[in-house]
């Protein structure tokens, strides 16, 4: 008997050990890190730097900040984020910088550590690669003009875009602009990823190309419209009551509310976008409330209904079903 008690209370306080050593945040206040590029001082004339440091023992993220040109008087911060891994990429133009990098977990962090850093300008190109600036991976729209821009880089006289629709490479222009507008011919409904990357050019040399930038041009509207579905039967209500629908479509973002004063819709109101599912009638127009009738005697009708709008803009050919309501002053 006295043996199994003993075990059961080694099994407890290993157990207890056990989750103690989940819950303690290693202390590296006093711990550096070590970093292999780029090298303190370093001066270059390639502008896609990568900032690589070795990982540090109980460290969860590392901070990286980078300023134009220096800490001590700060023109342009030029970034500030948190990465897990060991490395991070960015793209600089000519000019003087310093970075400083430092390791944190929950409970700790070491302090900075700072380096200076030089993007010479050159004639040269061949080194260097073209930042961009719009539109950046990730954006959706639902434009068909797009306007491609980058900043320049100082030896460049030219600058050749490729822009793909698809995977399929539909456009090769030169500009000595920074910028390039092109007009996409799409006929059907859908949604269509695009791709872009530029290269600078000049007499004796050409960049290299940026990495490319991907985005989506939308034009599904949400699948469906929402669905009115508070208050019915035409009550008679305060402007402190909601508004409520539900949403079917799982692409829309926001509903446009409009509100009109007759049965045909020929009289619009008020109208707003809402991201939720209901509204106050109170929070549709703040600055210019619903008239309101006096009492229950003389209340003033109003009738709303809905279109859906996705991210990029796109809404629902139809409106939704209606509802309608008798308004009174509180």
């Amino acid at each position: 008997m006295k043996k199994l008690i003993l075990g059961s209370c080694i099994a407890i306080i290993a157990m207890m050990y056990s989750c103690r050593k989940d819950f303690i945040v290693e202390d590296i206040d006093n711990k550096t890190i070590t970093v292999n590029a780029p090298a303190n001082n370093l001066v270059t004339d390639i502008n896609s730097i990568t900032f690589w440091w070795e990982l540090l023992e109980g460290a969860e993220k590392y901070n990286i900040q980078i300023v134009k040109p220096g800490f001590s008087a700060i023109a342009q911060l030029v970034a500030d984020t948190n990465v897990a891994t060991n490395k991070f990429t960015m793209t600089l133009q000519p000019g003087t910088y310093q970075w400083r990098i430092k390791a944190f977990n929950a409970g700790h962090s070491t302090g900075y550590q700072t380096f200076n850093l030089k993007i010479d300008s050159s004639n040269v190109l061949t080194n260097q690669t073209v930042v961009p600036i719009s539109p950046l991976t990730g954006t959706i729209t639902n434009n068909k003009t797009i306007n491609f821009s980058w900043n320049a880089l100082p030896a460049a006289t030219n600058y050749s875009v490729e822009i793909s629709l698809n995977n399929a490479v539909i456009n090769y222009s030169i500009t000595s602009a920074t910028n390039y507008a092109y007009t996409f011919t799409l006929g059907a409904a859908a949604n269509y990823t695009v791709s872009w990357r530029a290269k600078a050019i000049n007499a004796t040399s050409v960049s290299q190309y940026n990495t490319p930038q991907t985005f989506i041009i939308d034009l599904l509207p949400p699948t469906s419209v929402s669905t009115p579905t508070y208050p019915m039967s035409n009550p008679i209500v305060k402007d402190t009551i909601e508004l409520r629908w539900n949403r079917s479509s799982t692409d829309t973002q926001y509903d446009s509310l409009f509100v009109y004063s007759d049965a045909a819709f020929s009289n619009l109101v008020r109208t707003t976008s809402v991201s939720a599912t209901s509204i106050k009638i109170n929070a549709i127009s703040p600055g210019n409330p619903l008239p309101a009738g006096t009492g229950s005697a003389s209340p003033i009708p109003y009738w709303w209904r809905l279109k859906s709008v996705d991210n990029a803009g796109n809404s629902t050919s139809g409106f939704s079903n209606s509802l309608n309501f008798q308004l009174i002053q509180p």
